[in-house]
């Protein structure tokens, strides 16, 4: 198991800091009203997948800026939107990469079939809007102001 901030964020669910590695360091996005879908999803689901997800963001975040995990676990979701998917399991947490070495995870959800379904699509599109959200936020200079 790792030893990780989850365990802290779920006595101070305010922290958004996934995890500080070497190379990157990985965050929960939270919205305007400050919740964090992704957080919230993770904390529904199995305790070793949990792990698995948290294995998986150690290891790119210690991982140097060449190195990637295998596509079986992190995978491009969206190309043109630069969105990627965490994938412990049957479980997939959108995410996506900014300046300043940072990978937000947006939002998750539980894989209905091998294509992506109607409703899988639209946790893509929710991810593409929180990245859109998390971006003008970070612009006006508001976003980190909520999270401290």
């Amino acid at each position: 198991m790792i030893t990780c901030c989850y365990k802290t964020m779920r006595k101070y669910p305010d922290n958004y800091i996934i995890y500080e590695g070497q190379t990157y360091t990985v965050e929960w996005y939270y919205t305007e009203q400050g919740k964090i879908p992704g957080y919230e999803y993770f904390l529904r689901i199995e305790e070793r997948v949990q792990n698995r997800f948290l294995y998986m963001v150690k290891y790119l975040a210690d991982a140097p800026r060449e190195e990637y995990l295998p596509k079986t676990m992190y995978n491009i979701e969206d190309k043109e939107k630069q969105i990627y998917a965490f994938k412990p399991a049957d479980k997939r947490f959108f995410s996506f990469m900014f300046r300043g070495g940072k990978i937000i995870v947006t939002n998750a959800y539980r894989k209905n079939a091998q294509q992506m379904t109607k409703q899988d699509k639209g946790k893509l599109k929710a991810a593409i809007k929180y990245k859109e959200d998390y971006i003008r936020r970070i612009k006006e200079g508001v976003y980190y102001e909520k999270g401290k």
